[in-house]
């Protein structure tokens, strides 16, 4: 299944499909950033003083809970921030990065779709609303913020998987593997991508292709641990002790499960989880001399609360897997509510479109290779929802795989226009009847 195929035998037009798709996407994210002055005001996280204290000579640290942390984030996008830094660029430069990422990446949501449904049109709707996505243009233009990065990231690992299993030579095998590394480097739960891609490999095959899936897996699988074991053994030589990626997962992990947790980082729209800690618990807590100790300290507290209360675990765990599907009574406590309707709106209209897009590619009996693409699809978003409901969950942990339900959507062009065809069908049936 390549691109030259798509509508009907039809060459794929370059220049008005992905041009223009590029073009709209580049310019939204542009414009939002002149509308919220992000070129002059931009919003920083942890990550710019990450990348500060590099360029300062102090190393990757970061101050947090009164001590100074040497693994608090994956370090790919403060990298990033480096670089551009240290080659002159500012702030602004590493917005214009992100938004050129993020044209890339509707412009990869649009491949992918027209692959999966064989049609251009496809493309087209996943491309535009791809381009049209709120909280990916926001995060884009005016945060300094790796989301775009980790977006791309969950993509990118779809399309390897499939062009491994079309070709499943070695070198293929070293591309994905290479892409999950890196992606675990922007954000550590992608790693959870690589033993659902190979089993869905293994699963989706005959029995006789068995030994030489499993040998590319294993190649996945080397390559992806080789990109990410020099920091592992950078981490594991700070700390004395085996750390694979950053030292706040137990943190992490506490804010969704304990006696005030809400499932959100949020208590309401001016207090954090952390925030509602009791007096004596903080003083302990920061009395603890290295990051190490905290994070016990918080990983203890965790599996205290869920020993002590399974079924507010459970209900909790079950809590978070809803919202991260729906909404939870914190979303948008940092935006406007005018932003939050919107994106409301925009993300009904996408889910009822990938509905009818899965249910376009159920009907297609003969289409197996869509149905096998789309099986891929919907196991990485059962995996990845299911794996962050256990710590916490915001909107954006969301956006950053809803491009892949973006890429359902397309298809519901073919699930309306069948719908369409069968009930006029049924009607001219009935007339003739009659």
């Amino acid at each position: 299944m390549s691109a030259n195929s798509i509508d009907r035998g039809r060459p794929f037009h370059w220049g008005s499909d992905w041009l223009g798709l590029a073009l709209l996407a580049f310019g939204l994210r542009l414009t939002a950033a002149f509308v919220t002055d992000a070129f002059h005001h931009p919003q920083v996280y942890e990550y710019e003083d990450l990348a500060r204290a590099m360029l300062d000579g102090r190393g990757f640290t970061f101050h947090h809970l009164g001590i100074t942390y040497h693994s608090y984030a994956p370090p790919l996008y403060a990298w990033l921030c480096a670089l551009i830094y240290s080659a002159g660029g500012t702030v602004a430069a590493v917005l214009v990065v992100q938004m050129l990422v993020s044209v890339g990446h509707v412009v990869l949501v649009q491949l992918l779709a027209a692959r999966l449904f064989q049609r251009r049109d496809a493309g087209l709707i996943a491309g535009v609303l791809m381009a049209l996505h709120p909280g990916l243009i926001i995060y884009a233009s005016t945060k300094a913020h790796p989301l775009t990065f980790d977006a791309l990231f969950f993509t990118l690992v779809i399309w390897q998987f499939w062009r491994l299993r079309d070709q499943p030579g070695f070198g293929r095998a070293a591309a994905t593997g290479a892409v999950i590394g890196l992606g675990v480097l922007s954000r550590a739960t992608i790693g959870v991508l690589l033993p659902l891609g190979c089993l869905w490999l293994l699963a989706t095959s005959t029995r006789q292709d068995w030994p030489k899936l499993l040998g590319r897996c294993v190649a996945v699988g080397v390559c992806a641990v080789a990109i990410v074991t020099p920091w592992t053994i950078r981490n594991t030589l700070i700390h004395r002790q085996f750390v694979p990626m950053v030292t706040v997962d137990s943190e992490v992990f506490w804010r969704g499960n304990n006696p005030a947790a809400t499932g959100h980082s949020y208590v309401d729209s001016g207090r954090l989880v952390i925030d509602a800690m009791s007096a004596e618990s903080r003083a302990e807590l920061r009395r603890l001399p290295t990051e190490m100790e905290q994070s016990r300290w918080f990983r203890q507290r965790a599996l205290e609360f869920i020993e002590a209360d399974p079924g507010a675990f459970l209900n909790l765990t079950m809590r978070k897997l809803f919202y991260f599907w729906w909404f939870s009574p914190q979303t948008g406590v940092l935006y406007p509510k005018l932003w939050l309707y919107g994106y409301q709106g925009y993300y009904l209209l996408v889910l009822f479109l990938s509905g009818f897009g899965l249910w376009s590619i159920a009907r297609q009996s003969r289409r197996m290779c869509a149905q096998r693409g789309a099986l891929l699809i919907v196991a990485f978003l059962v995996g990845l929802s299911g794996l962050q409901s256990f710590y916490y969950v915001e909107g954006r942990h969301r956006w950053a795989i809803e491009p892949l339900i973006i890429v359902l959507a397309g298809g519901s062009v073919v699930g309306l226009s069948r719908a369409v065809t069968t009930r006029w069908r049924n009607r001219v049936t009935a007339s003739n009847i009659c």
